[in-house]
């Protein structure tokens, strides 16, 4: 009778074990299963910036992230106040503290009321299958146009017994980038200043933000101007013109030759490169 007891308990204590084995595989399949919808996010903005030209037809797009949050949720309940409370942080952060002074303050407000309603829609519906909320937004901050992507999905299982005793899956990724204000055109950039200061404001602004980017354009091009390589060391040049008398054979002041040349053409680039990206004459 003994043994039939023990036997019995080993096997509850082998199914239990099963038991916890298989909810943990199917935890981690859900985390899979987030991170590649992530993943998936990911990569269509990473798209955007790979390829703005295409993207500027339709849209304004970003050059590149300069930030981003991304996270999941599995189990939550509908209207969970603790999820809400955490993704309300998770926006304030990617958007930023409001400011004052401007009309900014209540343009960004806005944008997070948009995207604490969509947050809060998805987080509030218990409909069986896949939603998903995807936005959007450009404007002006800290002197400089910014765009924010916010990328949402949930997808709810028929029932909590489906896969490890949980009801769904939740994930977010918002991503932060620059726009270049050179590709917008002329009512666009009034559009977003005037939003930013407000008409009666926009003007001051405008002459404010020139004043800035004039500036900082200065910086950009003495900061590639510091970057430009040098000319040659007199000692490497006559290092160069001994190493290509003392070889003693043809061969071997061909391949000192085409080392010299190699590296020759190397400097050039660079100097074209940072005559292109600060445009200034680099030439003496």
């Amino acid at each position: 009778m003994g043994q039939a007891v023990a036997a019995a308990r080993k096997a509850a204590s082998q199914a239990d074990e099963e038991s916890k084995k298989q909810t943990l595989e199917q935890l981690s399949f859900l985390v899979k299963a987030a991170n590649s919808k992530l993943d998936h996010y990911q990569s269509q903005i990473e798209d955007m910036f790979q390829d703005p030209a295409s993207v500027s037809k339709k849209e304004i797009p970003g050059m590149r992230a300069m930030r981003w949050e991304r996270g999941y949720r599995i189990g939550i309940k509908n209207n969970d106040e603790d999820t809400a409370s955490g993704l309300n942080d998770v926006i304030d952060g990617t958007f930023g503290a409001i400011q004052s002074g401007m009309n900014g303050g209540s343009v960004l407000s806005g944008f997070k009321k948009i995207v604490g309603g969509a947050m809060k829609a998805i987080l509030g519906c218990d409909e069986a299958g896949e939603q998903e909320e995807q936005k959007f937004f450009v404007f002006v901050k800290n002197n400089a146009i910014i765009r924010i992507d916010v990328k949402i999905w949930r997808y709810n299982f028929s029932n909590k017994g489906i896969i490890a005793g949980t009801e769904n899956v939740f994930c977010y990724t918002f991503c932060t980038s620059v726009v270049n204000s050179a590709i917008l055109e002329y009512d666009e950039i009034t559009y977003l200043l005037s939003e930013y200061a407000g008409d009666q404001n926009v003007e001051a602004y405008a002459q404010t933000l020139l004043r800035v980017w004039k500036t900082i354009a200065d910086m950009h091009s003495f900061l590639q101007r510091r970057d430009l390589p040098g000319p040659l060391p007199k000692s490497k040049i006559r290092a160069r013109e001994l190493a290509l008398r003392q070889a003693p054979s043809p061969t071997q002041r061909k391949q000192i030759q085409a080392a010299v040349d190699e590296e020759d053409e190397y400097q050039y680039e660079r100097k074209e490169k940072a005559r292109a990206a600060a445009n200034i004459n680099i030439d003496p």
